[in-house]
């Protein structure tokens, strides 16, 4: 493959709601630089960067896509990112390593959820950006709409530089306002033809000209007080003063077309090859070095060789770690340092990837794209770089877990094939996790959303291994509200021979507040006299705490209670060990139930970020959750509630905010604290449980 010199790399990511046609363009990219002999297209099966049979079956990308192409002697290095919440790891994996974005709105649909949310990403980065109106031929198609939707949701700076040759099924082509001229697509799908603006469009195109000028002028103080002066720029003014706006994010420019027929592609890529940021732009990239301390590399050729791995992804020749090369220069054989873990990897064959397709490369420069396979410990996050010259870097925080489902093979013993399966899954997508409930002794698979999770299975599944889904089991206590006193426990068996005889009698109450709340038992030994001798209260004591471990009235752990061994009996032949273990559990099961028992409740804290309008449904329901709203604040225009809600009313909140919020809200949950369950509900529980009397 040609070497690029890295001023002559660019690289995006292509960001947007799902279904508003990135994919599409990337397609289009590729075809109109040659990279592929036909246009490629979501709907026909025919992605080059969709490739997973899930994405194929859903015609949606769940996961990022990587490819390349040259224009105007420029590589241009595109990251096609998931618009799916679901996904939404993998957007922020590519725009964490992207120099600049394409935002694609989707022109029936307007300004969407998932526009607004990766929109976010980019602006929180201060990334150059440029939009892309698509869709322009479809039904319910308004490129002014859409554009004052843009500039009232996403950014009051967005700009044209292009308006629609008509719309819906009248659409033909586009106006171009640098040039003020009108191009049309040919019939060989790939060339357009320039032209006269349309008649009935000459006026509008000489007001949203103007309208361009004045905020390119605007990016510079120079051109500015040149355009007043003139009222024109030079064509070469004019180019200067667009790249300067675009890096400053002074202006937004807004580009329109139909990706599936490839209208409006051509214009984007000559503005990305053009007036897009290369790498070196960036000047400096922070990390740490091998002590922990600030360190920086310089975005250069020849400085020292960092990489940071943003993706894996699966391909015929194994996981192929995807990486973004963020100083110096890759070769093929290179001797390199895993910063991250402190191990050694060779470098083996560079490829540029195109979806799973791979392309050879000699070496990689600073900005470059790449994939490297057969790396012996290296995974997403890890920083890899010269050796004898450390440094590490560090992916964004990725979005944490909020459904969770008990996940088990159908088949039994199929245990660990399933463990490993996604071991191996969750190595290319790190927002997957695989937990284990320490109580129930069930696998935990946690994600991002209910389809997040349908997908995992549904590749499990295509592995060979099938799964079945329960919602997690609540972590829930057991204990007491009242006392007992002088409860007998005892345990009593002749079997001929020496027998086994064992007798205490415990006092029980709730544990006293302030005590230490890290033991769930407070014992304490009130023998006198002798009644029981000193080397059996201890295994009277390690009774108690197996029963308690295995709850009395529902199954679950016991925890607040003092318990005090107030007297008992022995035999001098037949006491032993065992006999006061059995006696201290019998006593302190038969003391539980006389002392109100009651079920405890996890209760999560939750923070829900919605929008303004959706307030008061989710107060609403939160209430129905039994939740308790701690408050409200503004966020921008984001509105954040936090509440107290028990854990077992949120196990699928994730989907009904969904639905709530039409995929606008967000939300996070941790532990706050154990509270008394309402006694109806418990006792549902403790019905449910079936748990049989253990006078073992």
């Amino acid at each position: 493959m040609k070497k690029y010199e890295a001023a002559d790399i660019r690289t995006i990511a292509l960001i947007g709601h799902g279904k508003c046609g990135k994919t599409s363009l990337a397609e289009a990219f590729l075809y109109n630089a040659k990279v592929t002999t036909r246009l490629g297209k979501v709907d026909d099966e025919t992605s080059s960067l969709d490739t997973e049979p899930e994405e194929i079956a859903r015609k949606s990308s769940l996961q990022l896509g990587v490819g390349h192409c040259e224009w105007k002697k420029k590589k241009i290095n595109f990251i096609d990112t998931p618009g799916d919440a679901n996904f939404g790891a993998d957007a922020l994996l590519g725009t964490s390593v992207a120099d600049a974005v394409v935002c694609v709105v989707s022109a029936p649909d307007g300004v969407q959820v998932g526009t607004e949310r990766t929109w976010a990403l980019a602006a929180a980065r201060e990334l150059p950006a440029a939009i892309f109106i698509n869709k322009l031929d479809r039904d319910r198609a308004s490129f002014d709409r859409t554009l004052e939707e843009v500039r009232e949701v996403l950014t009051k700076k967005a700009v044209a530089l292009q308006l629609p040759i008509g719309e819906e099924a009248q659409f033909s082509g586009v106006v171009d306002l640098l040039s003020l001229k009108g191009y049309t697509l040919n019939e060989d799908g790939r060339s357009i033809t320039a032209g006269d603006i349309p008649a009935e469009l000459q006026e509008t195109a000489a007001t949203a000209r103007a309208a361009l000028i004045e905020g390119i002028a605007e990016s510079d103080d120079d051109l500015l007080e040149k355009y007043f002066e003139a009222g024109e720029l030079t064509e070469e003014e004019i180019h200067q003063g667009l790249a300067a706006g675009i890096l400053k994010g002074s202006f937004v420019p807004v580009f329109c077309g139909s990706a599936t027929r490839n209208v409006g592609a051509q214009p984007l890529l000559d503005l990305i090859a053009n007036n897009f940021p290369s790498p070196l732009t960036a000047g400096v990239v922070k990390g740490k070095d091998a002590s922990g301390n600030d360190a920086e590399r310089e975005c250069k050729a020849d400085a020292p060789m960092s990489a940071l791995v943003f993706k894996s992804i699966g391909t015929d020749v194994g996981r192929v770690a995807l990486m973004r090369v963020l100083s110096g220069t890759m070769t093929s054989d290179m001797n390199m340092v895993n910063a991250t873990r402190n191990n050694k990897e060779r470098v083996g064959q560079i490829y540029a990837m195109v979806g799973k397709k791979r392309e050879n490369l000699d070496q990689a420069v600073v900005g470059d794209i790449v994939g490297l396979a057969k790396l012996r410990d290296t995974r997403t996050g890890d920083t890899l770089c010269a050796e004898k010259q450390e440094i590490t870097y560090e992916l964004p925080e990725i979005p944490q877990p909020v459904i969770s489902y008990a996940i088990r093979p159908k088949t039994k013993g199929e245990e660990e094939k399933v463990a490993t399966k996604l071991h191996d899954m969750i190595a290319e997508d790190i927002s997957l996790h695989l937990d284990r409930d320490m109580e129930s002794k069930s696998m935990l698979l946690r994600g991002l959303g209910q389809v997040h999770i349908e997908m995992a299975v549904e590749r499990l599944k295509r592995l060979g291994v099938e799964v079945e889904l329960d919602l997690p089991t609540v972590a829930y206590r057991e204990t007491i509200r009242g006392k007992a006193t002088h409860v007998e426990g005892k345990h009593k068996k002749q079997t001929g021979g020496r027998g086994q005889f064992g007798v205490c009698f415990l006092d029980m109450e709730p544990k006293p507040k302030g005590t230490d709340t890290d033991d769930a038992l407070e014992f304490v030994d009130a023998i006198f006299g002798g009644s029981i001798p000193r080397q059996f209260v201890p295994a009277i004591e390690k009774g108690i705490r197996t029963r308690m471990a295995r709850g009395v009235v529902a199954g679950f752990p016991v925890v607040n209670i003092k318990v005090t061994l107030t007297d008992g009996k022995f035999h001098p032949v037949d006491s032993d060990g065992r006999s006061f273990e059995m006696a201290g559990s019998k006593g302190f099961h038969e003391a539980f139930k006389k002392a109100q028992p009651v079920l405890l409740e996890p209760t999560m804290t939750l923070e829900v970020h919605c929008p303004e309008d959706n307030m008061g449904d989710i107060i609403g329901d939160i209430s129905s959750r039994r939740g308790k709203v701690l408050g409200t604040e503004a966020k921008g225009r984001t509105q954040i509630i936090k509440a107290l809600v028990p854990q077992s009313e949120i196990l699928r909140y994730a989907i009904d905010l969904e639905s709530i919020t039409a995929g606008r809200g967000s939300f996070t949950a941790s532990f706050a604290q154990y509270d008394e369950l309402p006694p109806n509900l418990a006792q549902e529980i403790m019905d449910a449980s079936k748990m049989a009397e253990d006078d073992d």
